[in-house]
Formats: C-alpha cells, structure tokens, sequence
C-alpha cells in the first residue's frame, strides 16, 4: 500500500511540476499556438452579428451587410475564452486591419437579460494597444484564459519575443507573466565571412551605420563617392505592418545611374585586394525564397568598378530563446 501511495505521490508530484513549468514557459504556448487551429468569425456569425451587439455605431460597423465580407477575410479568430470573475460567456475576436495588418482585439461579453452582446475589452495594435495576441488555455486553471503575444520590432519585423500574458479583467490591464526573447544566430560560410559578420548584420537589422561613421540610428540618406561612383541610398520607413524599413541603392556614374532592386535591408562598403564592393542585403529576386522581414535574406555583392555581381547567396538565420520570468 505504501509503494501505491508513494507512486501516486510521485505521479502527482511530477504532473504538477510539468505542468508548473507550462504555465511559465513561453516557448510552450508558441508552440500550442502553432498547432492550433482556431475557429473564426464565420462561426460565430449567426450568433455575433450587428443585431445582436449592444454597442455604439462606430463600433460595429464591421458586422454590417456590406462589410461583412471583409471582416470574415480580415479575421483571425473569434474563439470563447474564461476571463477570471466573469461568469458570462465571452468571444476573444482578433481582426487584421488596414494596409499595415494592424491587430485590433475585442473581447465581447453576453448579456443573458438582454440577449446582446457587449464590447468589453478592445485594443487597437495600430494605436499601440494591442500586439498580436493569442488566447491560450491556462494550466491548472481550466476556467481562465491566457493569452500568447507574437511580439515583433516594427521597423525590421524581426520576432522580438514570446509573451505570456494575464488579462486583468477589472481593470481590463495586461500583466506580462513570461517572455522568451529572441536572438538570432548566422552560421555564415567561410565565403560569406570574407564579406559580413554577424554583428554588421545586427547592425543593418537595427539600422545602426556606426560602422560606416554615422553617429546617429536610422540615417535617412547616406552618400558615399568611391572614385568615380558616388553611392546615394535613402531609407524608405515603412508604415505598414508586413514590410520592414528598407533602403533603395543608387549608384551615380557619369550621365549613368545604377539602380539596385528595391527591398534591401542594409548595405556596407568593403574592401578586398584592392577593390571596393557594396555588400548589401535584401529579399531576392523573383522566383527566389524570398523572406519579407530582416531574418533569412540573400548576401550580394557587387564591384564597384566593373558594376558586376561578383557574390550571391542565402543566409539562413538560427533563433535561439532567453526565457525570462516576472
């Protein structure tokens, strides 16, 4: 009976510490995310829709007859989630507006007197209020939802972390209860190494040109004159939410101009026997895996003297995690 009891203890005892570890752990809720498939506002439809909201004009002009369509293509989800001291039931609807695919949240609450349901939380990512956000079951809490924040820089659209979220629904504030933050690792060829590093490449992600003597982040035009060629790149600063910052290269000779493809990420001058090369960064071209944030992009280099591509490769980016706790 003691070796039942002793087992039963460990059981209980392990499940527990799994399941402590899950509610801390940010990278699991990613990954349940993930493989998640959520339901959508077409499922709801018959019983979320503009006669059945209680709310002012303004804010349900998305459930009318001829924007019902949009807002079926622009969701995300629409899903019931348990807020703690809320007894009503309550639908979490995530939508994806504008040209920036801004996240607008909201959360609304059924009335069982009135038959209606009421807007009790929303959060506009266009306003900073809301990043995209995914509710998430709590562990060892089955009547209370999390929710899981997909948090991005907006400049390069790099992933920034995995947040791990509480809705205080009183007072309708969030609380950060874990993150995982990411880093992002280049294992760079020997080839390529002859031409970036992996800190000029952070650089270029963050938009940093200390490396080319500009003091100050974000530099909005750079000009460079190397001999004959004169280097003239602007930064293009992206106001939507799909496309990073980027800069446009053009390379002035003569009566001639050499245009380089928009969507490049950065781009540095180096010298090698002798010669100088722009090595810039970008998308690709077309018909090319072509990666729309500044994680994975292809390295390309071209000689300034014969303006000829002497170097054109993938680079592939490795994400490792730093978990951190509240």
């Amino acid at each position: 009976m003691k070796k039942v009891i002793l087992v039963l203890f460990a059981f209980i005892f392990g499940a527990l510490t799994f399941a402590k570890s899950i509610v801390v752990d940010a990278l699991w809720f990613a990954d349940l995310v993930k493989n998640t498939e959520y339901t959508k506002y077409a499922d709801y439809e018959g019983e979320l829709n503009y006669d059945t909201i209680d709310a002012p004009q303004d804010e349900k002009l998305d459930f009318l007859n001829d924007e019902i369509d949009f807002t079926k293509k622009n969701n995300l989800y629409c899903t019931p989630i348990y807020l703690e001291g809320i007894k009503d039931k309550t639908l979490a609807m995530m939508q994806l507006e504008g040209s920036g695919r801004f996240p607008c949240l909201r959360i609304f609450r059924y009335n069982k007197k009135s038959k209606k349901w009421t807007v009790h939380f929303s959060a506009n990512g266009a306003k900073g209020e809301c990043g995209l956000v995914y509710p998430v079951p709590a562990p060892l809490w089955p009547e209370h939802t999390y929710f899981l924040e997909i948090e991005r820089n907006f400049d390069n659209k790099r992933l920034t972390a995995y947040n791990l979220l509480f809705l205080d629904a009183n007072k309708n504030k969030w609380h950060k209860i874990a993150s995982a933050r990411a880093h992002y690792v280049y294992n760079l060829t020997d080839e390529q190494k002859e031409w970036i590093s992996a800190e000029i490449i952070e650089k270029m992600a963050l938009f940093d040109y200390s490396f080319m003597g500009i003091p100050e982040g974000y530099p909005q035009k750079i000009e460079r004159e190397i001999g004959s060629r004169k280097i003239v790149a602007e930064l293009y600063r992206t106001f939507v939410g799909y496309m990073p910052s980027n800069y446009s290269i053009k390379i002035k000779y003569g009566k001639g101009v050499y245009a380089i493809k928009e969507g490049q990420w950065g781009f540095n001058i180096v010298e090698k026997g002798g010669k100088k090369y722009l090595v810039y960064i970008g998308m690709g071209g077309s018909g090319e895996h072509r990666v729309s944030t500044i994680e994975d992009f292809y390295l390309n280099v071209l000689n300034l003297d014969s303006l000829e591509n002497v170097y054109h490769g993938f680079v592939k980016s490795e994400i490792t995690f730093v978990r951190e706790w509240e």
